[in-house]
């Protein structure tokens, strides 16, 4: 075996692992069934924690800085790719636990959460428009699946049915505007791509309605995955009706895919080293508008909800729009700027990432424990589960972008890239929305501490090991909430994580 073919397969062993840790536990399953659930899941969660170490090993491909040609391996693939396999390992962990689950469909559940991993793992390092829809189709084939996996909940079948049908339209559409790319360039590599489009812009030929509409379908798949206005329908049903756990996975693992991918298309097909034309321009003003929108609309409709599941996806349709800051300030922005809002950009999916996944655990235990999945059920449940409810209280506050919290020195970080790149505008927006979400982010805790008789409650125990695992990554998601507050650590991380 060639050294180069070494290297290509040493840059994508964390794939590798997930692959082995899929096979792993289908075998597993066969041999131990429902009762040994607790085994395909650690037989899993080897498999993710592995897959960290050889990511944490650093492999840099082949000489060309990819593997197999179609996978970069640079620190922002690396950085998504961290984000994700921890999520994925959260997930799992969550699963083992969730209540309103059947127990004879959790094994299988697990090498279908595993999968969800493998393809948003390969989407972030795609660099090839083929390697890109077919780690979409592995990422979204298994989302559809895992949506609709309470089987008897008719919300569920409801969700995993509506989408199923807006992914495929979307992926339909991004699939042509793939094809008009290549049509177009005659490259699928991205690299390529932006180097031709460069070509055109230096001579003077500014890119025609072929590349505008390209661009416009393809952007179609990707903020449909990442929950952008008008491309958000399916999220609230979705939230609202998967197992917490898929939600989960759902509103951090996808998303964070999703702009993972978005970035480097971004950078590759766009920012290739030319001088800014109308195309790049019009398209950044495009994405600011859109931003401002998707986070206007996202924490208005949060008001109106009863429902936390429902509540807190409207609440990352809104985050959604504030991590497309960062992408709008990419295009408007000269190299300086651009480098600020794509590290603003990473920045702030790592505090959205604490936060969210600490929200969604926490509304998990308060489902298990009392059967509580309202505004109205929270009322003076602070006072029979407040370690729990403390925490939640934590990542409320970290969403909303207040101190101590590390979603405060993300706000910060996203509203300086903007007014660095001239988007005053869309700053004042973005504090304004801020305003807004203190509003139903408190009503939540409102309701946990200061409504009801303030009187114990009476729920379900948990008992056993993993249950009491699982409950204590809440507390540390929230102790990592506030000590990055006080830390540069993820600062340095996203800045040392270049395309």
């Amino acid at each position: 075996m060639s050294p180069e073919l070494l290297a290509d397969f040493a840059a994508i062993a964390p794939e590798m692992w997930l692959v082995g840790a899929i096979l792993a536990t289908v075998i597993a399953d066969l041999f131990v069934g429902q009762r040994g659930r607790y085994f395909v899941g650690a037989l899993a969660l080897a498999g993710v924690g592995m897959a960290l170490c050889k990511l944490s090993d650093g492999a840099t491909g082949g000489s060309d800085g990819t593997a197999f040609g179609m996978l970069a391996v640079d620190g922002h693939a690396a950085f998504f790719r961290a984000l994700i396999l921890a999520g994925t390992g959260l997930v799992i962990l969550h699963g083992l636990v969730f209540r309103g689950m059947e127990d004879s469909s959790r094994n299988e559940f697990i090498p279908m959460v595993l999968g969800t991993g493998l393809g948003a793992s390969l989407l972030v390092a795609s660099d090839n428009l083929i390697m890109l829809l077919l780690s979409m189709e592995l990422l979204s084939l298994s989302s559809y699946l895992l949506a609709g996996w309470q089987r008897k909940e008719r919300r569920s079948s409801e969700a995993a049915l509506k989408y199923l049908i807006y992914g495929a339209v979307a992926s339909a559409i991004m699939t042509f505007g793939f094809s008009l790319v290549w049509g177009l360039t005659g490259s699928m590599n991205l690299s390529e791509i932006g180097h031709r489009l460069a070509l055109d812009v230096l001579g003077d030929n500014a890119p025609g309605f072929g590349m505008v509409m390209a661009t416009v379908l393809v952007f179609v798949g990707l903020f449909f995955k990442a929950s952008v206005f008008p491309f958000h329908f399916w999220a609230p049903d979705v939230y609202e009706g998967a197992p917490t756990p898929v939600t989960t996975l759902l509103a951090v693992v996808s998303k964070a895919a999703a702009f993972g991918v978005l970035v480097r298309f971004v950078d590759a097909v766009f920012l290739a080293g030319q001088e800014p034309y109308e195309l790049l321009e019009s398209l950044g003003w495009i994405v600011a508008v859109l931003a401002a929108v998707t986070m206007t609309y996202g924490n208005i409709t949060a008001v109106l909800q009863r429902n936390v599941k429902r509540l807190l996806g409207y609440s990352s349709i809104a985050h959604a729009g504030y991590l497309l800051m960062g992408v709008a300030v990419m295009l408007v922005g000269d190299e300086a700027t651009a480098d600020m809002g794509r590290e603003s950009l990473l920045f702030y999916m790592a505090t959205y990432y604490l936060a969210t996944i600490g929200a969604f655990g926490c509304a998990m235990y308060l489902a298990n424990r009392f059967g509580a999945e309202d505004t109205d059920d929270y009322q003076g449940l602070a006072w029979s589960a407040p370690y729990v409810c403390g925490a939640m209280v934590v990542f409320l506050v970290s969403l909303t972008g207040l101190p101590p919290t590390v979603g405060f020195v993300g706000k910060l970080y996203l509203l300086k890239a903007s007014w660095a790149g001239g988007l005053e505008w869309l700053a004042v927006v973005a504090s304004l929305n801020a305003v807004v979400a203190l509003y139903y982010y408190f009503k939540v805790a409102r309701a946990l501490f200061l409504r009801g008789e303030q009187t114990v409650v009476p729920g379900t125990p948990h008992k056993g090991l993993v249950p009491v695992i699982a409950y204590a990554s809440l507390f540390a998601l929230a102790g990592a909430t506030i000590w990055y507050t006080f830390s540069d650590v993820l600062i340095v991380w996203a800045e040392a994580s270049p395309l």
